[in-house]
């Protein structure tokens, strides 16, 4: 758990990235509502038609593309099928000013016409008759919590509630405010609400596994994942979640590690297959995942990887000290 909790913070130091030899370009995938999406979203970043990178959102909407020389890029966020259409933009990097810089590009993402705003991944057919001035109130709290500014939104989330008490969207994303502030207890009470009006919705549950793992109940919160992968098992992200809360659990268990292992060694290959090897968990999980296994050498290349791709972070001692640890510990195997 020592491991864990140390990667966790070499994490968190790391909030700058650009890439030598090359610009990076990164950006957010925004919903029609002005949200973050509540699945990963597939990116495509292509060059006069040409293939060139791709990669999926992680859970903040966010996509990073290094190594870019200038030019005009498309990139093309993936429609969900449900709420919103393939979305394309253009993104230019310029050639004045040298290698190494950082340039942003979001991609506010289409809505499908005719079709209820039930959210990415979700499979259930639930719907709800909504005061126009509920959901007013709630996508002016959505638009607010993007700005960050968390007590306005959730003025506007309890007025769309005050509204119209049943609101399950407005008591899920009422939630999701809470946790994302660390108010877990007002957490709880939203999302177990939002998830009495509408027990079959996949997103109650994946951020009810989120409150858990920050929690660290970590047993629990691989329990919830599961339930949330048997109402979508079509969606990567479960798969993820459900891997990376068995991975912590087996960082805390040695008695049982070797199972915990096992079973996510099962749900990190479901979420390779459903994304086509494009999603799996963080950097650091897998690096605690491979050291756990007795694996230093793989764990310090998973970290090295992500070096090399990002070369110039700020503060990067901390993850170059890791590096050196686990490749020390690699060369006192027998």
């Amino acid at each position: 758990m020592k491991f864990a909790l140390s990667l966790l913070l070499i994490l968190a130091s790391f909030s700058s990235i650009s890439a030598q030899g090359g610009s990076v370009l990164e950006g957010k995938v925004i919903t029609p509502s002005g949200t973050q999406p509540t699945a990963p979203v597939r990116v495509k970043l292509t060059f006069n038609g040409r293939p060139i990178h791709e990669t999926f959102t992680d859970l903040s909407g966010r996509f990073t593309f290094p190594g870019l020389r200038s030019g005009t890029y498309q990139l093309t966020a993936e429609g969900d099928g449900l709420t919103f259409e393939t979305t394309a933009v253009a993104a230019d990097i310029p050639a004045f000013g040298g290698s190494g810089q950082g340039f942003t590009q979001d991609i506010q993402l289409r809505p499908i016409i005719h079709k209820p705003n039930t959210g990415p991944g979700v499979v259930n057919a639930f719907n709800q008759n909504v005061p126009a001035s509920a959901k007013q109130a709630l996508d002016a709290g959505l638009k607010l919590a993007g700005e960050g500014k968390a007590p306005e939104a959730i003025e506007n989330m309890r007025k769309a509630i005050q509204i119209f008490p049943e609101y399950f969207d407005a008591h899920l994303q009422l939630g999701n405010v809470f946790l994302k502030t660390d108010q877990l207890q007002d957490a709880i009470a939203e999302l177990d609400k939002a998830r009495e009006i509408n027990p079959n919705d996949e997103r109650a549950y994946q951020s009810f596994g989120l409150l858990l793992m920050k929690q660290r109940n970590y047993v629990v919160a691989v329990a919830v994942f599961a339930e949330a992968a048997r109402l979508n098992p079509e969606n990567p992200v479960n798969a993820v979640m459900r891997a990376t809360a068995l991975i912590h659990q087996a960082a805390g268990s040695e008695e049982d590690r070797s199972h915990l292992l096992s079973r996510a060694e099962i749900a990190l290959s479901q979420a390779s297959n459903l994304s086509e090897n494009k999603l799996k968990p963080d950097m650091m999980t897998m690096a605690l995942f491979y050291d756990l296994k007795g694996d230093p050498e793989r764990a310090a290349a998973e970290l090295e990887s992500y070096m090399k791709k990002t070369p110039q972070l700020k503060n990067s001692a901390p993850l170059q000290s890791e590096i050196k640890r686990l490749r020390d510990k690699a060369r006192a195997k027998p």
